[in-house]
């Protein structure tokens, strides 16, 4: 209904002052026509006009009916219009009043299509929203507005700025400006603003748009991040847009091993998403599908394919380890294309098991899906395109696939809606370290024979309690305190035997005393008290001295610290040994 009276009110307005005019007029030449007073039409109307200022409604004797309504219809709707004219013009002051009782909200700096997408999800989702855009004439705050946000004109980087969106209280920040630069800007000002917080934990997300800048600055900053009101964290949409993709078309089966596929993908375009594409699937299949006995295989088309697959090799060494890479320089608009020998072997049998396209151009991608769509239709294999929303061509392709019409088996991934979303303010790297030691937990505590009803906590990551998940992140987040204390660091990874390392057994039993000492710290801090097991009641037996500790549970620790090497090169990252030279390659738990 609130939609529905934005759209309709300045015309109903419009309308009802026409017709307070006409009714006014009419009233007040039949009011002096029956007082024997006639006006000239040039006096009525001035009168009638003053019904909007209550300069003329007060009359004496009989008062038509016209003029009876039009006296108290016409200063309403100007009091509806200049009540509303004053709202325009002071709504970025009402605004920051508003912000000043907000608690636990989501400050978004830059207002793009990323941003407003992101607004119209935390919206959807019962969020306040405060953004903060520098261009006042930017065409997209009304439609932000009309989401219920608010926002506030002015440069994010401008420490009042942030205090007037009330960073302070928030509990997440997302920079999505169009500049790397600024958004990275924005993240240290945010920083040093809460720096004495104690009663708030704001964490903050920066996109960066180059993936490999993107990593530099996540290793810089997992590697020094532990116990402070500070998280901070970058993302790339092409990196999340990839993970995302490959969640819908896993390159594995659902459990590997005989599960598996043939595992042989086509990416068509070799851009920034295509190159994170064939990284994250790169990293899924060494994950999930180690002991398929066939090799990986990823088929490049692209105009320049093999100036940029020695370009990505070169960049990520370890790449030629973990699949075999054969490239294709084609145009998409050729006849080569079109026969699509790539996707055959020279017995004319199709080998690839999917076809991603990741070309730049939405309708040059649309284009080159149907093309190739139409090679591999009887096959029932899917033919996935990227393009930039899920609207317009996107969704009718998707609706004749629902239906089993001829575009059946050709699907389209809108990028940033898939993106862009609440999902995305836990999408960054802390996350995915939270989740994957959350996960090696479970199948550990399974492996001993616990359950969910003698363990609640082993349940997945979607059904864990809040607690629990930000118990899973903060361990992330102090994994650069143990490196250093080892005399480690964090690297981009080289290669996949970086993961098999196993730290010494005194520095596990170091590192794994840190650690018990970091989370009953972090119960205690969060009301926790030692008693028996019952997380309803915030109370724990753990909640002793190491010394005091039983044996199986101070083993819970050791498989965390000894798990981090894989954890780390499952999220792009190598343990470098600053001592000594030598390089190493990341497991967690729920302790209730």
């Amino acid at each position: 209904m609130r939609r529905i009276w934005k759209k309709v009110q300045w015309p109903l307005i419009a309308f009802l002052a026409v017709a307070a005019l006409v009714l006014g007029y009419a009233g007040f030449f039949r009011f002096f026509t029956v007082l024997g007073e006639p006006r000239s039409p040039l006096d009525v109307f001035y009168l009638t006009l003053q019904l909007f200022v209550l300069e003329s409604g007060s009359v004496w004797g009989p008062v038509p009916w016209e003029l009876q309504v039009a006296r108290l219809l016409a200063p309403a709707v100007a009091g509806y219009a200049a009540v509303g004219a004053l709202l325009l013009l002071f709504q970025d002051h009402f605004g920051r009043i508003r912000v000043r009782f907000f608690r636990r909200h989501v400050v978004i700096c830059g207002l793009g299509r990323k941003g407003l997408l992101l607004t119209r999800s935390l919206r959807g989702r019962g969020d306040r929203v405060v953004v903060i855009e520098e261009d006042a004439e930017n065409d997209l705050i009304q439609t932000a507005r009309a989401y219920r946000a608010i926002v506030l004109i002015g440069d994010a980087r401008d420490q009042q700025i942030l205090r007037a969106a009330g960073v302070a209280q928030a509990s997440h920040l997302v920079a999505v400006s169009g500049d790397d630069g600024v958004n990275a800007e924005v993240a240290v000002q945010a920083g040093s603003l809460i720096r004495d917080q104690r009663t708030t934990r704001l964490s903050c997300l920066a996109h960066i748009v180059d993936p490999d800048l993107c990593n530099l600055l996540r290793m810089q900053e997992t590697g020094r991040q532990a116990e402070k009101p500070f998280r901070l964290d970058f993302f790339n949409v092409f990196e999340a847009g990839a993970r995302a993709l490959l969640n819908d078309f896993p390159v594995t089966g659902p459990g590997g091993g005989d599960q598996v596929p043939e595992g042989h993908i086509v990416v068509v375009g070799l851009g920034r998403f295509g190159e994170s594409l064939v990284l994250q699937a790169a990293r899924e299949w060494h994950t999930n599908s180690a002991t398929a006995e066939d090799p990986f295989r990823v088929t490049v088309v692209d105009q320049e394919a093999d100036r940029r697959t020695q370009s990505l090799l070169a960049r990520y060494p370890w790449l030629g380890q973990v699949c075999d890479l054969d490239t294709v320089d084609v145009t998409f608009d050729s006849g080569e294309f079109a026969d699509a020998p790539f996707l055959f072997d020279a017995d004319g049998h199709l080998t690839a098991s999917s076809i991603f396209i990741c070309v730049d151009d939405d309708s040059r991608g649309i284009s080159a899906a149907l093309t190739l769509h139409r090679r591999v239709r009887s096959h029932g294999i899917p033919v996935v395109v990227r393009t930039v929303h899920g609207t317009g061509l996107a969704s009718l392709l998707q609706e004749d696939r629902v239906a089993g019409g001829e575009f059946a088996g050709l699907h389209a991934f809108g990028l940033l809606d898939r993106t862009c979303n609440a999902e995305l303010l836990f999408g960054g790297v802390n996350e995915i370290l939270a989740r994957a030691m959350h996960e090696s937990y479970v199948r550990d505590r399974k492996d001993h024979g616990e359950t969910v009803e003698t363990n609640p906590a082993l349940v997945p990551w979607g059904a864990l309690g809040e607690n629990l998940r930000e118990s899973n992140r903060a361990q992330a987040a102090h994994i650069g305190v143990k490196l250093r204390a080892a005399g480690c660091e964090l690297s981009p990874l080289t290669t996949w035997d970086a993961g098999s390392f196993t730290f010494e057994p005194d520095e596990v039993e170091r590192l794994a005393v840190m650690e018990h000492d970091r989370w009953m710290a972090e119960r205690k801090r969060t009301g926790w008290t030692s008693g028996p097991r019952d997380p309803d009641k915030s109370r724990s037996p753990f909640l002793v001295p190491w010394s005091d500790l039983g044996e199986e549970v101070r083993e819970l620790d050791r498989l965390f610290i000894r798990g981090l090497p894989r954890f780390l090169a499952k999220a792009g990252f190598q343990i470098v040994r600053v001592r000594g030279g030598s390089d190493y390659g990341g497991r967690g738990r729920d302790r209730g």
